[in-house]
């Protein structure tokens, strides 16, 4: 499986393949890691990475991860080619992924977006989720404000 992610503006990939029961191998950019997992939990990982113990929380949602690693929190998206069928599918109603609170709403009814803007900021785990416009439109209405608790599933904002 691959993944991509994004630090101070810099995709980077991540290949991940299964070696056996709980072993991976994983390569971040052009380096490897021989890397064991444990699940002792839903959402919860116990690591070994190059022999070194860490522990990592994780959600997920179609072809997302959220990874949380100490206070470094990381997201994930599967590259499959599947991103414009996860836009279409989103097109209209954009939903929390996870329950969480609003930090910011950053547009308002009637606003024009282009697709990859920030609309909501939701904290979730420790974690900054960025709710973004899957492709070019109009704001239709907007269903939540900062301070809001949310649900997964709950609409946050509609676009036309």
């Amino acid at each position: 499986m691959e993944f991509r992610y994004e630090v101070n503006g810099e995709i980077h990939t991540v290949r991940v393949e299964r070696e056996g029961e709980g072993r991976y191998r994983v390569t971040v950019g052009d380096r490897t890691y021989a890397v064991e997992a444990h699940r002792p939990e839903h959402g919860r990982l116990h690591l070994s990475i190059e022999g070194r113990r860490c522990r990592a929380y994780v959600a997920r949602e179609g072809a997302r991860r959220y990874v949380a690693f100490g206070a470094r929190p990381y997201v994930l998206e599967q590259s499959r080619g599947r991103r414009r069928a996860r836009a279409a599918a989103h097109e209209g109603s954009l939903e929390a992924q996870m329950p969480g609170q609003v930090v910011a709403v950053l547009v308002e009814e009637g606003q024009e977006v282009e697709a990859g803007q920030t609309l909501v900021v939701l904290e979730a785990m420790k974690m900054e989720l960025r709710v973004i416009a899957p492709t070019a439109g109009r704001v239709r209405a907007v269903f939540c404000q900062p301070g809001d608790v949310v649900e997964r599933g709950q609409r946050l904002v509609e676009l036309a």
